[in-house]
């Protein structure tokens, strides 16, 4: 791991293979920091953690909020693009699996022909991608691209509420939510937990 870190803080060119690890070091580290079952509600700690950490090796980053870069009335939850230059953008949010764990707890209620709440983007993801979605689930992260930005966009945008029960849904397009996704500029938070370490030897 030091040596990929070094590669990245030097500007230096990495593998696909190299950032797969870095990037599956990140999900570990932070797996271990929250020792969460769920990750229920720590969207904005699992940001804050991986964001800063980076921000260490000069990544860029777009900290992003669903009713911000998507839709508002939708479901609330931070994630994290990062630019890893000739390897490309990645989504990064190993938070999401909690839609997984709570899919159950997700239900759609109408008051007067009125979207109060909806079903899970974990629902919604399954109808749209099950594929990607699996992969995104045991990983964490995935490439961002048109594809897996409609999964990931589109899972959060169905969960619009304050619509009325005749509303038809458009999805909205992969290249669309790549260009939202890009303007992420949201506060870092931080928490009294421990931050992932720079050059540990792993």
């Amino acid at each position: 791991m030091k040596d990929i870190e070094n590669k990245i803080l030097n500007n230096n060119k990495i593998t696909e293979q190299e950032l797969e690890i870095f990037l599956k070091y990140i999900i570990d580290s932070v797996d271990e920091i929250v020792n969460h079952s769920n990750y229920e509600n720590q969207c904005d700690l699992v940001q804050g953690l991986i964001g800063r950490y980076l921000q260490k090796l000069n990544v860029t980053i777009y900290p992003c909020i669903t009713n911000k870069c998507i839709a508002s009335n939708v479901i609330g939850h931070s994630f994290l693009v990062a630019d890893f230059k000739e390897n490309g953008l990645y989504i990064i949010d190993p938070s999401f699996i909690q839609f997984l764990y709570l899919d159950h707890t997700y239900e759609e209620l109408y008051i007067k022909h009125i979207r109060i709440k909806s079903k899970s983007p974990f629902y919604y993801a399954k109808e749209i991608n099950p594929k990607l979605l699996l992969s995104f689930l045991q990983k964490g992260f995935m490439k961002l691209n048109e594809e897996s930005a409609f999964l990931y966009g589109n899972s959060f945008y169905r969960t619009l509420n304050s619509i009325d029960d005749q509303f038809v849904f458009e999805d909205i397009s992969g290249k669309d939510l790549i260009s939202q996704f890009l303007k992420g500029n949201e506060l870092l938070r931080k928490y009294e937990y421990p931050e992932i370490e720079l050059n540990k030897n792993k």
